[in-house]
């Protein structure tokens, strides 16, 4: 097909071949942008879905961006858009401005590294052009995406800026050369690099008085700005001007070659080379550099360590141990630790950023440089998510510092949150100077590799090739056995070493294998550096000389000379206070080859001496079969973990937990499923969750542990909740009540009670809920524990807020509130601060009432879980429809029905089903509507909540017509259990619909006896919505019953209501009523004078 491209900067626009290209449609543009921004990346349809709605979704989003695809094809050619509904990415024969610009910064970069200045300066010339004024996708949404790749385009044009300059002044066009600098200066007045280049642009022209003006404002700036002078390069350009030195070319800092490849590397190394030279000029990259064990990624990857040395990078290293992956991001904070700490405190603090106090909490020993550590805040989800964020900020602060090379050996033993994070890099570094690079084992790190595909690059590292194992053979001194090791390793590159130490030694023959060649290099060190090498290969990768010094029962120095004499003979390396396998072959061999016997006493004596690392002690007991032991220790790890937020990291190990509990020991095995199932359920896996709980419930009971038994049903209070069937739930909390009083634990009594006080209200049982929250609140306040009291209050608050009470709601969330804040428990604060706008609602005070909404979405969009934001979201539409807003009540109720589809949940389904419903109904829209009443019905009817029933029945009795519907309604609506004068305010929707539903059978009287125990509530409380809208209701039953007077009188009191409070829809619908009855009366009138006797009044 012909090259398209696509324009990103400016207006988008779009040629294929030479021909302009017009794709139709608002969204299919945008879907053009989003796919070209990525630069070749597949993205997900659920990551375009969010870039093309990112308020508002269609009913079926991946069918919509299908759609749009095809219509990107039709335009483009069939190979433009690459994939299917998993992902999407443009062909390769689809290019863009801006991923043409970073080819050419680079080819101006080579060229001018290697002399040729002209070429350089004509290829950043081209790259200016296609950037324009560096202004991307004009008129497109502030999206993030967007936003970043504007950020993406400002950072290249100002290299290219820079690299014009620079090549012009040195090709002698030092016109080309003042443009470019004063562009460069023009967009940041404090960039030194782009005055110097300014300043030797204007000395090569012979201006040198307009130089020194450059250098003057500068000064000025800097001095005003940041209160400092110029840097000493600039100040030496400066004073050369001044003496009428010519100064040299500015300098970059790249240089000219990569440094000397291992042998056979030297494609491989040259591809690292180019990431890093682009990661210096700020296009950060991650690249994976994979292949089998012991063929040499670690070597190919410390080469480009040193290349990045080489030219003004910063290295931050570190290993991944398969021991620590309960130790959250470890090998990060590893890598990352020393070079922020060993900076002054100030600087430090300014180069983590605001999230200073997140990383000191995960950095030890760096409350004196970071700050005070600042606690975990909300869920689990939301503090793993500000510790990624922190540690990218860190990184990204050294970045401005200097080019940064992120290394990271033996990803494939690194945890879930270690690949995350390199994840989370990849995807937020844009115009940072970063270069991430790991090595990855193929055969054992095909998870690593399948969750970083998207985002990285791949160097392969194979065998070496005839010519790089001659090299070798001649640098060992045995030239001639270069076919011979070829034909025994094939070019393996461990074994190829380790056949040329075994020759270069003396040894006979190449050795038939890399095991057979390691033991022989093992032989020749001696038998007491292979012994504590041995016992070295049980403890893992790492040697510690203490510890191996404590299970050979040897004096320490010992064992430090024996290591240092290991490392002489290149067995062991130091890596800081430890030593290191010089391989994994190695070390693998030496374990492998150690008799059982042997083996087996130095596991026994490392699980006794590692019992304060639960991870590394569970290996050593499952290599001694002790189930029981290996058990508690998975279980400690998974513990940990889940400690630090590593929840995918804590669900694994306890996984091996699982498997490793001896049948026979039931606690031990309640304990790791309940465990596992604060694992999952962070991690939003609810089924796997609930069923961890019911069998961790299960073998206590077994065991016959009560308060254990207690511990786990408390579980049962969690988000957990609501997928758990009513009548289950209403049994294990009934249980842990009747322990918790068995033990008299009063912190145990406020949070069950509590929760049974919360299921009481969505069982509809009022009355009881009130009562169990304040025995609830009174346990609580008896425990003195004030987690528990906030459980307890809780509970009382939604018993208070079902029944619209809100004269004894505001005391319960004025003491409810600040608690939750102060316990940072975010996941209650949302319910709470949204429950705090019923009052508003009761009052028709809307603005207030839509804050306190906007307020509790943005405290649940920041503390994790996310399902219960349908709730507020369908709300926040039920809002806007009571103050006669429709439009924006229909859009945020589709806002809500999206979202709980995307994750069913059968309370808050039927929720936003039923209140959009509702909002259809008042609008006609009978058929949508009952489509969605009847999705409600069945959630609500497998969740087994008398509430979401009603909700879901009421509505539909009223769409419908249906008489069993109806009745199915109303018996709900008599099964209500509230104090005398109370009604369930907050569903108020219900009463209404069902009493409509009642009138459209010709049966007001049933619609006035529905509406009684609204009007009552709603009067003494002062619900002036429910008021209103049932008094309108109530008229309009009466009028039906002849009682034309009192359904005359209220409808003008509730036409009066509705202008004073702003309900514009019902004050036009008591108009409407008023009028009708008026027309209505007269015609009676007429036709009783016509019909009456001569001389009758009629009367």
């Amino acid at each position: 097909m012909d090259i398209v491209m696509v324009r990103l900067c400016g207006v988008l626009e779009v040629t294929r071949g030479d021909e302009p290209v017009v794709v139709v449609g608002r969204k299919a543009r945008l879907l053009l942008a989003r796919l070209a921004a990525a630069d070749g990346a597949v993205l997900a349809a659920a990551d375009l879905v969010e870039a093309l709605w990112a308020d508002t979704l269609p009913a079926r989003p991946a069918n919509d961006v299908a759609t749009l695809v095809s219509r990107l094809r039709a335009a483009l050619g069939p190979a433009a858009v690459l994939g299917g509904r998993d992902g999407y990415r443009l062909g390769p024969d689809v290019r863009t401005d801006i991923a043409d610009a970073v080819s050419l910064s680079r080819e101006g970069t080579r060229q001018l590294r290697a002399g040729r200045a002209a070429l350089a300066a004509a290829a950043a010339r081209r790259g200016v052009e296609l950037l324009g004024d560096g202004r991307a996708l004009v008129g497109s949404p502030e999206a993030g995406w967007v936003l970043d790749l504007r950020g993406e385009v400002t950072a290249l044009l100002r290299t290219l800026r820079h690299l014009l300059a620079e090549a012009a002044t040195a090709a002698d066009d030092p016109a080309v050369a003042i443009t470019a600098g004063r562009a460069a200066v023009m967009v940041d007045p404090l960039d030194e690099c782009a005055h110097r280049l300014l300043m030797a642009a204007h000395d090569a022209a012979g201006e040198q008085d307009r130089a020194l003006a450059v250098y003057e404002r500068l000064r000025s700036a800097l001095a005003e700005e940041l209160g400092v002078d110029p840097d000493e390069h600039t100040r030496a350009l400066h004073v050369a001007i001044l003496h009428g030195r010519t100064p040299a070319p500015a300098r970059r800092t790249v240089a000219a070659a990569p440094p000397r490849a291992p042998a056979g590397r030297d494609a491989e190394l040259a591809v690292l080379a180019t990431a890093w030279e682009a990661a210096v000029v700020g296009d950060a990259r991650t690249v994976l550099v994979t292949g089998e064990a012991g063929i040499g990624k670690t070597t190919l990857a410390e080469a480009a360590a040193a290349f990045a040395v080489g030219t003004g990078g910063l290295v931050l290293r570190a290993r991944c141990y398969a021991a620590e992956r309960s130790l959250f991001l470890r090998p990060v904070l590893d890598a990352l630790g020393p070079a922020l700490l060993s900076r002054p405190a100030p600087q430090a603090r300014r180069l983590a950023g605001p999230a200073a106090g997140v990383l000191a909490g995960m950095l030890s020993d760096a409350a004196g440089v970071l700050g005070e550590p600042e606690p975990p805040l909300g869920s689990p989800e939301m503090a793993r998510s500000r510790a990624l964020d922190a540690v990218r900020d860190a990184v990204h602060g050294l970045a401005a510092t200097a080019p940064v090379l992120l290394l990271l050996d033996d990803l494939h033993n690194a945890g879930v949150a270690t690949v995350e994070l390199l994840h989370h890099l990849a995807r937020r570094s844009a115009g940072t100077r970063l270069l991430a690079l790991a090595t990855v084992r193929t055969e054992e790190g095909a998870a690593a590799l399948d969750a970083l595909a998207e985002v990285t690059d791949r160097v392969e590292v194979g065998p070496l090739g005839p010519d790089a194992v001659a090299l070798l053979a001649a640098r060992a001194g045995a030239a001639r056995r270069g076919e011979d090791v070829l034909r025994r390793t094939r070019g393996h590159t461990l074994f190829v070493v380790e056949c040329l130490r075994a020759l270069a030694a003396g040894e006979h023959g190449v050795p038939e294998s890399l095991q057979a060649a390691i033991l022989a290099r093992l032989r020749r060190a001696g038998s007491d550096i292979e012994r504590m090498l041995r016992a070295g290969a049980v403890l893992g990768t790492a040697v510690s000389p203490d510890l191996v010094a404590a299970m050979l029962e040897l004096p320490a120095p010992t064992v430090v000379h024996l290591c240092e004499e290991a490392a002489a003979a290149r067995l062991l390396v130091a890596v800081g206070a430890e030593y290191e396998f010089a391989n994994d072959l190695l070390h693998e061999a030496l374990y492998a080859t150690t008799p059982t016997p042997t083996r087996l006493a130095h596991h026994h004596r490392a699980a006794d001496l590692l019992a304060d690392r639960p991870e590394a002690l569970a290996g050593h007991a499952e290599a001694l079969g002790d189930r029981p032991r290996a058990a508690r220790a998975w279980l400690a790890a998974g513990e940990d973990a889940l400690a630090r937020f590593a929840s995918a990291d804590a669900r694994a190990l306890l996984d091996r937990a699982v498997a490793a509990v001896p049948a026979d020991d039931p606690v031990l095995t309640g304990r790791i499923h309940l465990a596992r199932s604060r694992a999952c359920e962070s991690l939003a896996d609810f089924e796997p969750a609930l069923h961890d709980v019911r069998a961790g419930v299960d073998h206590f009971r077994a065991a016959g542990e009560r308060r254990l038994e207690m511990t786990a049903l408390r579980r049962y209070l969690s988000d957990l909740a609501p997928v758990v069937p009513a009548q289950e739930l209403e049994q294990q909390l009934a249980t842990g009540v009747r322990i918790a009083h068995e033990f008299d634990d009063k912190a145990a009594q406020a949070d069950l009670l509590g929760g049974q006080a919360i299921l009481a209200a969505n069982r509809l049982r009022f009355a009881e809920a009130i009562e169990l929250g304040r025995r609830a609140v009174a346990a609580g306040r008896a425990g003195r524990n004030e987690e528990a009291l906030a459980g307890g209050l809780d509970g009382l608050k939604t018993a208070y807020a079902y029944l619209g009470e809100t004269e004894r709601l505001a005391p319960v969330l004025a003491e409810l509130e600040p608690l939750l804040r102060r316990q940072g428990r975010l996941h209650l604060l949302h319910w709470a601060v949204f429950e705090s706008a019923l009052p508003a609602v009761a009052a028709a005070d809307w603005d207030t009432a839509i804050a306190r909404i906007d307020d509790a979405l943005a405290i649940n969009r920041r503390s994790g879980p996310r399902a219960p934001e349908v709730w507020i979201v369908a709300h926040r539409g039920w809002v806007e429809r009571l103050r006669g807003r429709y439009a924006e009540a229909v859009e945020l109720g589709r806002q809500a029905t999206r979202l709980a589809r995307a994750a069913p949940h059968d309370w808050w389904l039927p929720t936003a089903h039923a209140l959009l419903a509702s909002t259809l109904l008042e609008l006609g829209e009978v058929a949508e509507a009952t489509v969605l009443l009847r999705e409600a019905e069945t959630a609500a009817r497998r969740g087994g909540t008398e509430a979401y029933l009603l909700r879901s029945l009421a509505p539909l009795a009223q769409a419908t017509g249906s008489p069993e519907v109806l009745e199915a309604a109303d018996a709900l609506l008599g099964r209500i259990r509230a104090p005398a004068g109370s009604a369930w305010l907050a569903g108020g929707d219900t009463y209404l619909t069902v009493a409509r539903a009642w009138r459209q059978r010709g049966e007001p009287r049933r619609a006035r006896v529905v509406l009684a125990p609204l009007l009552t509530a709603a009067r003494r409380t002062g619900w002036i919505p429910w008021l209103t809208a049932g008094e309108l209701e109530d008229a309009a039953a009466l009028a039906e019953l002849g009682e034309h007077v009192e359904a005359k009188r209220l409808r003008h009191r509730a036409g009066e209501l509705a202008r004073r409070h702003g309900m514009p829809h019902l004050a036009e619908r008591a108009a409407a009523a008023v009028s009708g009855a008026r027309r209505h009366s007269s015609s009676a009138s007429r036709a009783a004078a016509r019909a009456a006797p001569p001389g009758s009044t009629g009367a």
